[in-house]
């Protein structure tokens, strides 16, 4: 059956149109290290594995990194405490908009969850994200106070770590909620095509860090550029392996703790960029996770296998850099 563009979810608000150039004009935020989280989804147990991470880096006698919030930091947190929580946690940090914040912010008639799922994605995913988010934005109302600090937060954000310019979006470069930036997306391993070479150059960067997809991969395109989509750091990212995922982008290699790993890496100029892997206490989330969300509540039916058992997604089919 086909899909109708105008469903709920489905749609692509105007107010989330954005442009490349934008982030050509932005102010670049400069650190030799940065952890770029895409998709935290309200999980405090895997912002808890997050900054114990960037201590651990501290210790060793590497750079503190930054933690940088690309959207879609609420989403499961469908409990005033619970979110006044994580917007608390969040806030400590930089963080632009995704769309689940712009949607509390400023919900728009007709568009759901403001995901604008493409017409692959099944009409009972779609369902299941909009009841999501009616019921996010009931607990967000409660909270109003602290969801007004969202207002705050650019769309795009500009970072820079050595002579290494990155663009950091929710999306794509076009849309907040856009999917230009999904593997289905890509060209060919070694190839690009004028879209993205158009965003590169309109953007001024080298490396595209993104979210929004839910499913992680990074790739690297000629003229020594690469998009790295961090998939989700609320949810595993492969098939039978617990860990969240993060971007690390820094001046220096990483030096992990045990149970972590380099799921793909790359230097871009001066950076070394990493896809990392990190372990979390699943189990305390899962218990908060069923606390709020019932056994046949849209979460529960939506996420909570992927939680357990990850999505059909494996490491060799995301790591796609060009030798």
């Amino acid at each position: 059956m086909a899909t109708d563009a105008r469903t709920p979810g489905r749609t692509c608000p105007i107010t989330y149109r954005t442009r490349a150039s934008a982030i050509a004009r932005l102010t670049p935020l400069q650190a030799d290290s940065f952890y770029v989280v895409g998709g935290l989804y309200g999980n405090l147990e895997a912002l808890d594995a997050i900054e114990a991470l960037a201590g651990h880096e501290a210790a060793t006698g590497l750079p503190r990194p930054q933690l940088v919030f690309n959207g879609d930091f609420h989403w499961f947190d469908a409990e005033p405490a619970w979110f006044a929580a994580v917007q608390r946690r969040v806030g400590a940090h930089t963080a632009s908009l995704g769309n689940v914040e712009a949607e509390l912010l400023d919900p728009q008639p007709g568009a759901g969850c403001g995901c604008a799922y493409p017409a692959s994605t099944p009409e009972q995913t779609v369902a299941w994200s909009n009841a999501i988010m009616a019921r996010l934005q009931e607990a967000a109302r409660i909270a109003d106070p602290l969801v007004n600090e969202l207002r705050a937060l650019p769309p795009q954000l500009r970072l820079q770590v050595g002579n290494c310019r990155i663009g950091v979006v929710h999306g794509d470069p076009e849309s907040l909620a856009g999917w230009g930036l999904e593997l289905d997306a890509m060209p060919p391993i070694g190839d690009s095509h004028p879209r993205l070479e158009q965003w590169f150059l309109d953007a001024d960067v080298d490396l595209l860090a993104s979210s929004h997809t839910c499913r992680c991969f990074a790739q690297s395109f000629p003229g020594g550029r690469a998009v790295f989509n961090n998939g989700a750091a609320g949810m595993p990212d492969f098939a039978g392996d617990s860990r969240i995922m993060i971007t690390r982008l820094s001046r220096h290699p990483p030096v992990l703790p045990e149970g972590h790993g380099s799921v793909c890496r790359t230097r871009v100029r001066d950076a070394h960029v990493d896809a990392i892997l990190l372990p979390w206490d699943r189990e305390a989330f899962l218990r908060r996770f069923d606390g709020v969300w019932g056994r046949k509540s849209p979460a529960q039916l939506s996420y909570r296998r992927r939680i357990t058992d990850g999505p059909d997604h494996h490491a060799a089919a995301a790591c796609r850099i060009h030798a």
